[in-house]
């Protein structure tokens, strides 16, 4: 039975039948129906920390029609951009425990919790995990006027002047900081770090000249490549895109084993009950598995990686504990 027509029997059931007419299985399924509809017809706010024009905001808007049928609720896009997620992290920390207001969180969640001494939020105790949506590799976008064409010739660049070759990341603590840090070290070369409020920015700052490069998602560049108004260096997963074919990955061009994936989940605060996970982790997965849903994405670069909240829950460990020891082997100064 498809989400949409569970929500239409849960309503249903609640109109036409007393709860104690109900035989005790469907009376138990009605409970949870009548607690979530208190909720649940409520607008949802999924809550994004960076602004319009990034890869989270990207996979939201892709999302946002699917789910509403999904859910039967209005689906409301929040971006609360600023501090590397913190802002958008402690609105949903602090949130009820409901289900209407939830956190698209970006790879910057595993991260910060090493990158800022005082967040206003236990990362690992006060957020329940609902679905891993996608995963991306990042590329590295350049302005045309520097002077590489490739990881090679950038890393030459850079030992030519250090401190000299300018990068933008989406904040402090994102993931495209650490990757770029990370080349930095294995290169033996030193980058200057320009951080942004988002994606969206920091993109338009490579476009003005501001900086040189920006290891950014497909998505949020391919209409400048196209434009040629940005060319790609490199590519950070562990083969080349299909939309770039002619652009070697970063470990193909010298650094053996090099590999940075962002990704993206949908968290809720902590304290939701099991029915309320199951209900939002189907109609999120329901939603990211429409075939034009997937051919959208699958276009700009991303990649469809649905899991259990489990699932979620390791990948956040892991990729904090990865990052943190690049952080450290670089000696990352966050604050």
């Amino acid at each position: 039975m498809s989400s949409p027509e569970r929500a239409r029997l849960r309503r249903l059931l609640l109109k036409t039948l007393p709860m104690g007419a109900l035989p005790s299985s469907l009376a138990s399924f009605a409970a949870v129906t009548h607690a979530e509809t208190g909720a649940g017809n409520r607008p949802i706010a999924m809550v994004l920390p960076f602004p319009p024009g990034g890869s989270v905001d990207i996979v939201a808007r892709q999302l946002q029609p699917g789910l509403k049928t999904g859910l039967g609720q209005t689906v409301v896009v929040d971006n609360k951009p600023g501090a590397g997620g913190l802002i958008a992290s402690s609105t949903v920390a602090r949130a009820k425990p409901d289900g209407t207001t939830l956190l698209m969180a970006f790879d910057t969640h595993a991260i910060n919790p090493f990158a800022y001494k005082n967040l206003p939020y236990d990362t690992f105790k006060d957020f329940t995990p609902i679905t891993q949506l996608v995963r991306f590799p990042l590329v590295i976008a350049a302005n045309p006027a520097l002077g590489a064409s490739n990881v090679k010739e950038l890393i030459e660049l850079a030992k030519g002047k250090p401190g000299g070759i300018r990068y933008a990341s989406s904040g402090i603590g994102s993931l495209n900081q650490l990757a770029a840090e990370a080349l930095a070290t294995e290169a033996g070369v030193q980058f200057l770090h320009v951080p942004y409020k988002g994606g969206g920015p920091a993109v338009q700052a490579v476009l003005a000249g501001e900086v040189d490069v920006f290891f950014s998602s497909f998505a949020a560049v391919q209409a400048h490549v196209a434009a040629k108004t940005i060319k790609v260096l490199g590519v950070t997963g562990t083969s080349r895109i299909r939309q770039l074919p002619q652009v070697p990955t970063v470990a193909e061009q010298g650094f053996k084993g090099f590999e940075a994936y962002s990704w993206i989940g949908v968290f809720g605060p902590a304290g939701m009950q099991s029915a309320t996970v199951t209900r939002l982790h189907d109609a999120l997965a329901e939603s990211i598995r429409q075939p034009k849903v997937v051919e959208a994405l699958s276009a700009q670069g991303f990649e469809i990686a649905v899991g259990t909240p489990t699932d979620l829950g390791n990948l956040v460990r892991h990729e904090h504990d990865k990052w943190q020891a690049v952080a450290r082997k670089a000696n990352i100064q966050f604050e």
